[in-house]
């Protein structure tokens, strides 16, 4: 078998593919006209309105100390990506931009590997768009590229994980297996921005599957061929992580670890996690959730019934692959113990989107009478809900924006104060902030999500953590204080006893060399 090819058959090789991805656009267009109509309505208000969000003031006033956490939770992409483009000055515009368009990007490439991978070509277009949509205006991704510090990189990674895809399955198909390659260094680059890319490329690469079997070849070459790519590459990735940490002389952080609940709970306990979170997402118990996961899982037992009834020929392998699928959304809570964070569970609205369209494909497939009104249901149903995740992705930026400008208008006033004490511009002594103090937000604004809405003075879990994000952010606003070290702050802490709370008289004094500013 011949693996390597001569100059000119790679290049017709390329420029064939560039041919097909560009065909392929043109005959999506209208899709991805509508899919960037949605997403902008969604992300409309992050675009156009300049506001920042937690940890985005860390990257802008202490980026050395915000990249340093990065390669000391395994995240050295991220790094490593700022880098390669130039944007290790951080600016919250570009990083909007960016993030924008390598989400229409993104979309572009995962559909254009499920079309290559489709039995049925004919009546793509009219769907191509129900995935992107429903994945990318989930709240949940939101959630995620609402730390918009790494918001493009995270957006990167996700569409480096689809090329990945690409190159996995045109290198199998056509064996070029030297394809693995590219595939295997992309893929390890993609752990390394967030490591819930692992169990999006395992729901990614069992949505592929699910779709190469009606092909009806080479099953389990094609498991073992996605299954060793990401073994190499995870590999590849633990192996960057010990150098980065060597190279920048940084202790790793026990931040992921310390979430793990298996061994410092019992065992009922986790598993009793586990079954709540899966119980959340089926009856949807928050609004991160969607009535789309519990409807795409009807149509994928539809389709098994289907499959069944025909006799389909290796039906227990599709069925270990809807399986699969359906449990990658769980993978983290599993290792975790309990429900993770909402931004790291993307894969969810990954999974129920694909089942979505999936479905539509094979209602197009079907191609009769019945299957054209089921399919234009299907496509009522898709907008309906997405429109629902726009809806509560929409707010979750306008409560952000409506949160920032709050939080603006209390530094303005608090460094007023801070003035007054004729200490001049820029006084010597350091600032201490006392306690912690909730956004007021307007009817339309909304303060229950996991990040937005959220202001800067709640973060105070320490007097020195708080006193640091705190003063972050004003530096974000051009004033700069010098932060206390643990003596002054203990100090403040017992003296603000006896002081009254913002926005008392006194709430706000300097005394034996300590500014305090008691929040609450």
């Amino acid at each position: 078998m011949n693996l390597e090819c001569s100059a000119s058959e790679c290049r017709e090789k390329t420029q064939m593919n560039q041919e097909n991805l560009k065909a392929f656009i043109r005959a999506n267009i209208y899709s991805f006209a509508f899919l960037g109509i949605m997403l902008w309505v969604a992300y409309g208000m992050k675009l156009s309105h300049l506001s920042i969000s937690h940890d985005t003031e860390a990257i802008i006033s202490v980026p050395d100390s915000l990249y340093d956490s990065w390669v000391s939770m395994g995240r050295y992409g991220l790094l490593l990506l700022k880098k390669i483009f130039g944007l290790y000055q951080f600016s919250p515009w570009l990083a909007s931009v960016l993030m924008f368009l390598t989400m229409m990007s993104g979309a572009v490439i995962w559909e254009y590997l499920f079309y290559q991978l489709a039995n049925t070509k004919k009546g793509f277009g009219k769907i191509s768009w129900i995935f992107p949509a429903f994945f990318l205006t989930a709240p949940m991704m939101a959630e995620q590229l609402s730390f918009e510090l790494q918001a493009f990189e995270v957006s990167l990674a996700i569409l480096i994980t689809g090329v990945v895809l690409l190159l996995i399955w045109q290198g199998f198909i056509r064996r070029r297996y030297w394809y693995a390659v590219p595939a295997v260094l992309l893929l390890a680059l993609s752990f390394s921005c967030y490591q819930t890319i692992i169990p999006l490329y395992m729901a990614a690469a069992a949505a592929c599957f699910l779709i190469y079997y009606k092909r009806q070849e080479r099953f389990w070459s094609s498991i073992f061929w996605m299954i060793g790519i990401m073994g190499v590459s995870f590999v590849i990735y633990e192996l960057g992580s010990k150098v980065a940490l060597q190279i920048f002389q940084i202790t790793p952080t026990n931040y992921l670890s310390d979430q793990i609940l298996w061994g410092n709970t019992s065992v009922i306990q986790c598993v009793r996690n586990i079954l709540y979170h899966i119980r959340d997402a089926l009856f949807c118990r928050d609004i991160y959730y969607s009535t789309a996961y519990p409807i795409a899982v009807i149509f994928a037992i539809v389709l098994l019934v289907m499959m069944f009834r025909r006799k389909q020929k290796n039906f227990y392998l599709y069925l270990l692959g809807l399986l699969f699928l359906l449990l990658t959304p769980f993978i983290m809570t599993i290792l975790l113990g309990q429900q993770p964070k909402f931004r790291t569970q993307i894969v969810l609205p990954f999974v129920f989107g694909f089942l979505f369209q999936n479905f539509a494909l094979e209602l197009i497939e079907i191609g009769k009478n019945g299957g054209k009104v089921l399919l234009r249901g299907i496509t009522a149903i898709s907008v309906i809900l997405i429109f629902q995740q726009i809806n509560i992705t929409s707010k979750m930026f306008y409560s952000e924006y409506v949160q920032y400008e709050e939080d603006v208008r209390l530094a303005v006033k608090i460094t007023d104060r801070i003035d007054q004490l004729n200490l001049g511009e820029n006084p010597e002594e350091p600032v201490v902030i006392i306690g912690s103090r909730s956004p007021r937000l307007n009817p339309s604004a909304y303060g229950g999500y996991e990040n937005p809405g959220n202001s800067f003075y709640e973060w105070c879990f320490t007097v020195e953590y708080g006193t640091f994000i705190i003063q972050n952010f004003w530096t974000t606003l051009g004033y700069d204080y010098h932060m206390p070290n643990a003596e002054q702050s203990s100090f403040a802490e017992r003296y603000a006893e006896k002081m009254p709370s913002w926005p008392d008289t006194g709430s706000v004094r300097c005394e034996e060399g300590v500014i305090i500013v008691k929040l609450s």
